[in-house]
């Protein structure tokens, strides 16, 4: 009899661990929406992410890297007379940026860019052209306004739809380290705006570097 209970609890132990250790499917869902400002007139951060190469370190601040970016559809308008200063800028492209993350691995991403700029006005839309391993979707919107005193205010929003695998033991962890995942982008990309108007606060912003 004893011999038996001893089998039996030896089953009961191999299920238990096989439970434990075994990978289930994830979806996880992370989503985030962020606001700042910075005390520099709108239209200087405007034309430093627009002019200089503040795309490659807002990425990388990411844990990302710019791969490529090609424009697929440019147009400028602008009013007659000169003197009103009114004009618009509105086009399309794509972005192929390797992202590196410690929760889903390394990735290559290909999103479709839309951007339209105004004077007063910044707005660019980013998402997913297609499933990228464990990354189902990615959109990410980003506007550029003045304040009250004419100061930058940026807002800032990212949706991620994460699919992955986790055992037991792992998966509220995993879960946990996803759903903070888009905040925590967004965080970084306010650092990284930060850094790059800080660091062009001295330069005459005339041409592209």
């Amino acid at each position: 009899m004893k011999r038996f209970a001893l089998a039996g609890l030896a089953v009961v132990v191999c299920v238990g661990l096989l439970f434990t250790f075994s990978s289930r499917e994830l979806n996880v869902p992370s989503s985030a929406t962020h606001q700042f400002s910075i005390e520099v007139p709108m239209e200087r951060v405007r034309k430093v992410l627009v002019r200089t190469n503040a795309v490659k370190k807002i990425v990388a601040m990411a844990d990302a890297k710019l791969l490529d970016q090609e424009w697929l559809q440019l147009e400028f308008e602008i009013d007659r007379p000169l003197l009103k200063r009114q004009w618009h800028v509105d086009g399309s492209g794509q972005l192929v940026v390797e992202s590196s993350n410690a929760w889903l691995g390394t990735h290559e991403l290909t999103l479709n860019q839309s951007v339209d700029i105004k004077p007063d006005r910044l707005y660019v839309e980013n998402a997913l052209d297609k499933p990228s391993g464990p990354i189902e979707k990615y959109s990410a919107t980003l506007e550029l306004v003045p304040d009250e005193a004419g100061n930058a205010t940026v807002n800032s929003s990212l949706d991620l739809m994460i699919s992955t695998r986790a055992n037991w033991l792992a998966a509220s962890s995993v879960r946990r380290g996803i759903k903070q995942a888009a905040l925590k982008s967004l965080k970084d990309q306010e650092a990284a705006i930060r850094e790059v108007v800080a660091e062009q606060a001295d330069k005459l912003l005339v041409l592209p570097e």
